[in-house]
């Protein structure tokens, strides 16, 4: 279970949410309230102890909860800045609020988030207001990687006892390419079931070690954006009510899980997703 807990804030409602998740989903940690002052939009005059009334609606929410806050404000790029301070501090989390589930919407401070997923070295829950949340249902996705392994092993230990489905996505045309053109073959698409089904395999028997309560599915998806749609169609139709998937390193040019997909699922997601290293 993590013990410290960044909460990025800007005042809004939507880091309400995410605090408000992280005292629910970490009733033990230590959590704290990051603020960034951004130089390049903060008018040179500004009285600056201003910022500090960023904290005040969250440390009204941490007080009726009784739980105790710390509160830091940073100066700097808000994701170099939160990356950057979860090291420093050794924080085993960061929590998120974000603004909506449109494709085409972006979480908290426009690209930060995006930033911080790919970059933070711990694991990363974006968090909207009015999500279904609680710790009955999880989703872990997996795609063979070291990645997706590792997120299925932090929702075993973290979340001990919480029923978890492990979702591996698949196209019945997914195929390969020979001289340029798709080219259908039944024999390939059957290597892709017994991959999944290895897969899924592997999964619960990873999960026996932790005595875990989890069952595995396969999705079957068609379409441009078939894994993110296979998540978010499991995630709509089982009342699932916490999606936890892996990352693919932290460089500034990485990509998350299969690509885009976490982003994707992140942003449209109707429960909260937790993004692990």
């Amino acid at each position: 279970m993590p013990r410290t807990v960044l909460v990025p804030t800007d005042g809004s409602p939507f880091s309400i949410a995410a605090l408000e998740h992280a005292i629910e989903t970490f009733p033990d940690a230590a959590i704290t309230l990051v603020h960034v002052v951004d130089p390049r939009y903060t008018a040179p005059d500004v009285d600056r102890s201003r910022p500090e009334r960023v904290f005040t609606d969250a440390l009204d929410v941490a007080d009726r909860h009784g739980v105790t806050v710390d509160t830091e404000i940073l100066t700097g790029r808000p994701a170099r800045e939160i990356v950057a301070y979860s090291e420093r501090s050794d924080a085993d989390g960061i929590v998120l609020g974000s603004h909506g589930r449109e494709a085409a919407s972006r979480v908290l401070f426009g690209s930060v988030a995006e930033r911080v997923l790919r970059r933070a070295p711990v694991p990363v829950t974006i968090v909207r207001p009015q999500q279904r949340s609680g710790h009955g249902h999880h989703l872990v996705p997996i795609d063979g990687s070291d990645q997706s392994e590792r997120a299925l092993e932090y929702a075993l230990a973290v979340f001990p006892g919480v029923r978890t489905t492990v979702l591996h996505a698949i196209d019945p045309m997914e195929t390969h390419y020979g001289e340029g053109q798709l080219v259908h073959s039944e024999a390939e698409y059957e290597r892709i079931e017994r991959e999944a089904d290895r897969l899924l395999t592997d999964a619960v028997e990873l999960a026996e070690q932790y005595d875990g309560n989890v069952t595995a599915t396969i999705a079957i998806e068609q379409g441009p954006n078939r894994p993110a749609d296979a998540i978010l169609g499991y995630v709509a139709e089982n009342d699932v009510d916490h999606v936890i998937v892996g990352s693919h390193g932290r460089s500034g040019a990485s990509r998350l899980l299969l690509g885009s997909v976490a982003e994707t699922v992140a942003r449209r997601s109707p429960a909260p997703v937790t993004v692990v290293r």
